[in-house]
């Protein structure tokens, strides 16, 4: 395992903990953390602190919300700079247990040096749109909108 790779699962292991210490310790000060789509899915963080408030706070996507999850897979790639790892998932509102969003991502992590630089998350950003009309009331994110 390469060096990016072992610094790339360390981050999901600390982030997946809420270890907030442990994911700061592995950012660049001047990291960036873009996720594809508009606000208030979508956008992009500047900064270790505001890329780790973001994370915390769930500001991309659809939120805090009672969830349930199924990881369906995960597969890891190394590459020059950066790791790539794509997912797919399955989320669902507690409360709505049948109408689950089956959802593909791909993250890079670009790396300067031993500490990340930058998060590119591409979600499809349409999935979420559609969830949150059918469920705005149930996503506290969307309810003051």
């Amino acid at each position: 395992m390469t060096r990016r790779m072992e610094i790339a699962k360390r981050y999901e292991k600390a982030l997946f903990a809420g270890d907030r210490a442990g994911v700061a310790q592995l950012f660049h000060d001047d990291a960036v953390y873009w996720v594809a789509g508009a606000p208030p899915i979508g956008g992009e963080w500047r900064g270790r602190e505001r890329v780790l408030d973001a994370l915390w706070n769930r500001e991309p996507g659809l939120g805090a919300a009672d969830w349930g999850y199924e990881e369906v897979w995960r597969e890891w790639y190394d590459a020059d700079d950066r790791v790539i790892f794509e997912i797919r998932e399955r989320s669902w509102l507690k409360g709505h247990p049948h109408d689950v969003m089956d959802q593909r991502t791909c993250v890079v992590i670009r790396f300067r040096q031993d500490r990340i630089a930058e998060l590119r998350d591409y979600t499809d950003s349409h999935i979420y749109e559609e969830f949150a009309k059918r469920h705005r009331a149930d996503l506290p994110k969307f309810k003051q909108r």
